[in-house]
């Protein structure tokens, strides 16, 4: 029997050599890398825009949620300007070019008269410049009127006085036909006004004035023929 010596190198088929890549040309003032670095810039920095516009808008968010304030500097916040003095609450509303209308004054028990005790709208109301801001002044404390105790014996004329939320002021006595410690008036009358605590002066009478004795006239007729 006779093999057939095989030569490896005849039996392989020759392969196509692949076609050389054309050489590329760097630019001497380009470096190999610049490329993707350029890229990862680009990168970062519209990461670092979304990162600061989510910032800035979550911020605006909370800042109108927890604590409004004009986000413009034509409006303003009203300022509180109760029981402040008329010239100063003027002043304070004047510095936001606000504008102030006064309406009539009304009693309070604690403010004392001329400062101010009522705005319309209320504190922190955002309004614009140029807006009108409603005052009220107060007249000082509601007056309590003067009972009438002219008449009364002066132990029970403190009483009703005490009882309106007034007090005895001065107590001057004057001769009169009363009996004594009579009140025979007031200063002021009854009716008058007096803040709450207020003195009243009161006029008492004394020793009853001398009286005279009248005697009875017998008045007679005349008589036709009457005895002389």
């Amino acid at each position: 029997m006779r093999f057939r010596r095989q030569v490896p190198w005849a039996s392989r088929t020759p392969r196509a050599e692949a076609p050389a890549e054309p050489a590329v040309e760097h630019s001497e003032s380009e470096p190999q890398g610049s490329v993707p670095r350029t890229v990862t810039a680009r990168r970062l920095l519209r990461d670092v825009f979304i990162v600061g516009a989510t910032f800035g808008v979550g911020y605006l968010i909370a800042s109108a949620w927890l604590s409004p304030v004009p986000l413009f500097t034509s409006d303003h916040a009203v300022p509180r300007v109760l029981e402040l003095p008329v010239a100063e609450a003027q002043r304070k509303l004047a510095a936001l070019e606000f504008r102030v209308k006064f309406e009539d004054e009304r009693p309070h028990p604690t403010v004392p008269r001329g400062a101010i005790v009522w705005q319309d709208p209320a504190p922190g109301t955002v309004l614009r410049q140029n807006s009108v801001v409603t005052l009220v002044t107060s007249a000082g404390a509601q007056q309590v009127p003067v009972p009438d105790i002219v008449g009364l014996a002066l132990p029970y004329a403190g009483k009703v006085l005490a009882a309106a939320g007034l007090k005895i002021g001065d107590v001057d006595t004057v001769a009169s036909d009363p009996e004594p410690n009579v009140v025979v008036a007031t200063r002021p009358p009854a009716g008058g006004g007096r803040e709450p605590g207020g003195r009243v002066d009161i006029v008492v009478s004394g020793q009853p004035r001398g009286r005279t004795s009248q005697t009875a006239r017998i008045v007679q007729p005349l008589v036709t023929g009457a005895r002389r």
